[in-house]
């Protein structure tokens, strides 16, 4: 039935082509011809995706860090659903264990067929990462036909919101949830704007289908930026609204366009309530040391403001939108061919050869706000021009609510560097401080500047008045000159520096004491680089600036035909766009599939943890460095997964730790592990790391730096013990300073708050035993015996929101100890242990999940019968 949206809609747009009967339109008299520029769109958006991407099709496999580091920590998750049919809710693989939520998550009961199905549809069966793309550049295009824009300059706007430099980059990377959210969320729009169109069945189930292949990404940052936007266009729509007096309108519109979408979270609630109950217990739901929400700027609900906004964009770096190199593009964008830094290293006599590799690594072209970036936002100098030009001239209704959408997201991607708006909104606005990077919220002007500009230039094809095209192109040339201006301006008044090169020259200054003029030739070198990477790319954007102009220009003269304007237009975005994109995702990111695997070979350390057949914890500090050798990172060992893999793993890689363990992490693990380098038989020196049962160390090979070698860790205390004695104290400071001073094998610390918990102290019996029989994630079993009361603790994560503690089949009170274990008091007698891990908020979702999707199949038959029924009756009010 879409098609028939595109023939009724779009009607007065495919004239300029001839391809309409000049009599009234009617189904029966359906020209087939209105089809070509869809179909013309459809195949551009294919070959684009396919070319973009073609060493796909030679077998070739895309090497993306994040989701190798996914694939890692969700091995474990995989294994346990061969045997289990589903996959686990807890995995222990990372972090000394947690939920898996956020790594892999299914139905342990089973599903019906889900509407996030379609999204397997829009795939077209096309291998991975070529259908990102694809769906990005469709979605887009259908929310440009939805406001009514000609097809031909839908495919503009298609190509210049999936080609953004932000999409390749997000490939190259392995973000594909995020990138995904991002292709459906045009749509979504489309379809809500479909609704406030009174076209209430088709919009609706579109609207449907749409916010489950979003949501169901999983990716909440995402979805909030969307929401954001979604907002702009609601109030935009009920002032309208008002205004008409349509009141009955706004009722259905928003009942519609609240209702769907909570239905389509229903959908996928299993996840989303998975996640929501474990952000509590998350590092994103705060700490509950006092001592660091004092410290820092930790809320007690949300992630610490200075990580949070660590990643936020610089105010001046805003100008990658229209230059992309003009703050260097990515920390790994290469100096040049004839690099200055280069030169002043070879010339420098006096400087050893090792400081001068050290400084050539060091030399980054990168000098914005940001610690690191894989590339810029950069949204094409074309679209740029259109953007400004139709906020100048526009009369569009949609122009306003767009430009307070750009406005909102740009300003929330500055984050810290507009701390008063950020900073208030992360202390008030519901979850925002549940989330980091604001630079992501340059999402949303990366949807809205095409769509506006794509406005202005149908506006601009619909203008026939030769005074006001006259007027549009006496304005074009304005803010053409003012945008040359600009970029000239920063060329000769940026500094091309930031506190990470001031930091820099502040330290070879120190370390060379009579080096001077070799750090002030060596620092005005990165400069003069950081200054030819931005005018090669400002004379890149002003050619295509002049060629854009140019068109712009001559048709506003009428020298020139919609169509010469529309191609030119198209292609020179095309060009500019693709070959930026290809900077961050080209044929080096695809290996050959063996090479792709070798990520997770095992090498010399891991074969030899793996002969162990017991249940322990491993510590990797052996990381790849640039030799193809190994050498110690500690950083490392917390946010890389590959040891997951293989291993139940001490450290690991996700963004959303357990608050417990990220806290103990802080605080004791990475002192413990300075202390264990420092003397590994010292065991009372890193008490934490053998109360976390660390059998095991993974170090470099000492003879064979392309090697690693397991070291033994005797004093690990395994997987459960008893004590003899429980410490109590007021709080969780107190609880984390006393594990500095006590013995975590004799001694159990417990805040007082679980003290009722504790019906009798234990009483030492040199025969008792407590052990492992079994732990297979979400089930864990122990033999205990004892001739009197003991008390246990288990080296397993405290996580309250599932964890359900059984002796001999009866549901017992087990409580937080240790600030970050389990522990339980065991009555005298022979007993079996379990822990179960199983989520009755979940289980509610999997329920809430089977109901919604029902409800979402009948309302789209029904929906597909009142279309066909308005159709039969009337064709042109088929939805």
């Amino acid at each position: 039935m879409l098609y028939k949206y595109f023939f009724n809609n779009c009607a007065f747009q495919f004239k300029t082509f001839n391809l309409l009967p000049k009599e009234k339109l009617h189904m029966k008299k359906f020209n087939f011809k209105i089809l070509v520029p869809h179909i013309v769109a459809f195949l551009t958006f294919l070959l684009l995706s396919v070319i973009f991407t073609k060493p796909v099709f030679d077998g070739k496999v895309l090497e993306q860090h994040d989701s190798q580091q996914w694939r890692a920590m969700a091995e474990q998750s995989f294994e346990y659903k061969e045997t289990h049919g589903h996959f686990p809710r807890w995995t222990n693989s990372m972090f000394c264990g947690m939920p898996t939520y956020q790594i892999a998550m299914d139905s342990k009961s089973g599903s019906i067929i889900s509407i996030g199905e379609f999204g397997e549809l829009f795939t077209l069966g096309l291998p991975k990462p070529v259908y990102f793309l694809f769906i990005a550049c469709a979605c887009f295009y259908f929310l440009c036909i939805v406001i009514g824009i000609n097809p031909w300059l839908s495919i503009l706007g298609g190509i210049a919101y999936g080609y953004c430099s932000y999409d390749p980059i997000l490939i190259s990377v392995g973000h594909d949830t995020k990138l995904l959210s991002m292709a459906y969320a045009p749509a979504v729009l489309a379809s809500a704007l479909l609704i406030f169109d009174k076209k209430y069945w088709l919009g609706g189930s579109l609207l449907l289908i749409f916010s489950t292949c979003l949501i169901e990404q999983s990716h909440q940052q995402i979805l909030y930026y969307i929401l954001m936007v979604a907002v702009c266009i609601v109030v935009y729509f009920i002032i309208k609204a008002i205004k008409q007096k349509d009141y009955k309108h706004i009722i259905i519109s928003l009942s519609l366009g609240i209702l769907l979408p909570l239905i389509s979270l229903l959908i996928c609630a299993p996840g989303y309530f998975g996640v929501y109950e474990y952000t509590h217990e998350s590092m994103r739901g705060g700490s509950s040391l006092k001592s660091e929400v004092t410290a820092s700027k930790t809320t007690k609900s949300g992630l610490d403001k200075d990580y949070a906004f660590q990643w936020s964009y610089g105010k001046a770096e805003a100008l990658t939108f229209l230059v992309p190199n003009a703050f260097g593009g990515g920390s790994s964008t290469s100096l040049g061919d004839d690099s200055k830094v280069e030169d002043v290293l070879q010339n420098a006599t006096n400087v050893p050869q090792q400081l001068k590799q050290q400084l050539f690594q060091a030399a980054s072209a990168y000098w914005g706000d940001q610690p690191s970036t894989s590339g810029p936002v950069y949204f094409g100098a074309i679209i740029c021009l259109l953007f400004m030009i139709g906020l100048v001239v526009s009369k569009s209704e949609h122009k306003w609510w767009l430009l307070a959408a750009t406005v909102m997201g740009i300003l929330l991607a500055f984050g810290k560097n507009f701390d008063a708006l950020n900073s208030f909104l992360f202390d008030y606005l519901p979850f925002y401080n549940k989330f980091r990077t604001p630079a992501m919220a340059l999402v949303i002007p990366q949807l809205t500047v095409p769509l506006l500009g794509v406005i202005f230039t149908n506006e601009l094809v619909g203008t026939t008045d030769k005074v006001k095209l006259a007027d549009i192109g006496k304005k074009t040339l304005i803010v053409a000159g003012s945008l040359v201006a600009l970029l000239i301006l920063f060329y000769f008044f940026a500094e091309f520096r930031n506190e990470e090169t001031n930091e820099l020259r502040k330290n070879l200054s120190n370390a060379l004491q009579n080096g001077n003029d070799f750090v002030t030739a060596y620092i005005g070198a990165l400069i003069k680089d950081r200054q030819a990477l931005y005018l090669a790319d400002m004379w890149r954007t002003l050619g295509f600036l002049l060629a854009g102009v140019a068109v712009i220009y001559l048709y506003t003269k009428q020298i020139v035909k919609p169509a010469v304007l529309y191609t030119v237009l198209i292609l020179l975005t095309t060009i500019d766009l693709v070959g930026v994109g290809k900077r961050y995702l080209n044929d080096d990111n695809f290996v050959d599939p063996t090479d792709y695997e070798t990520t997770y070979k095992d090498h010399a350390a891991d074969i030899q943890i793996k002969r162990d057949p017991s249940f322990f914890r491993v510590l990797n500090l052996a990381f790849g460095d640039e030799n193809n050798g190994f050498q110690i990172s500690v950083g490392n060992s917390f946010n890389d997964a590959i040891t997951s893999y293989k291993h139940n793993a001490i450290g690991g890689y996700s963004p959303a730790k357990l608050g417990v363990f990220e806290d103990l992490k802080n605080r004791e693990i990475l002192k413990d592990i300075q202390a264990w380098a420092a003397n590994p038989n010292a065991k009372d020196s890193f008490r934490i790391l053998n109360m976390l049962n660390m059998k095991y160390v993974i170090v470099p090979d000492q003879n064979n730096p392309r090697q690693t070698v397991a070291i033994l860790n005797p004093y690990a205390l395994g997987n459960c013990w008893l004590v003899k004695d429980i410490q109590y104290v007021d709080n969780a400071d107190e609880e984390m300073n006393v594990l500095d001073s006590i013995n975590p094998a004799t001694t159990v610390v417990i805040d007082k708050a679980f003290q009722s918990k504790v019906p009798f102290k234990p009483l030492y019996d040199s025969s008792s035993y407590i052990r492992l029989i079994k732990n297979d994630n979400d089930d864990i079993t122990y033999d205990f015996n004892s001739s009197a009361n003991q008390f246990a603790v288990f080296s397993e994560m405290y996580y309250s929101k599932g964890w359900e503690a059984y002796i001999d089949g009866k549901q017992t009170d087990y409580r937080k100890v240790d600030y970050a274990l389990r522990g339980l008091a065991i009555p005298a007698g022979k007993h079996t242990i379990e822990f179960k891990f199983d989520s009755k908020f979940v289980d509610l979702a999997e329920s809430l999940a089977k109901f919604a999707t029902i409800f979402a199949w009948l309302f789209l038959l029904l929906s597909g019968f009142m279309i066909w029924k308005n159709w039969k009756n009337d064709p042109n009010k088929a939805s």
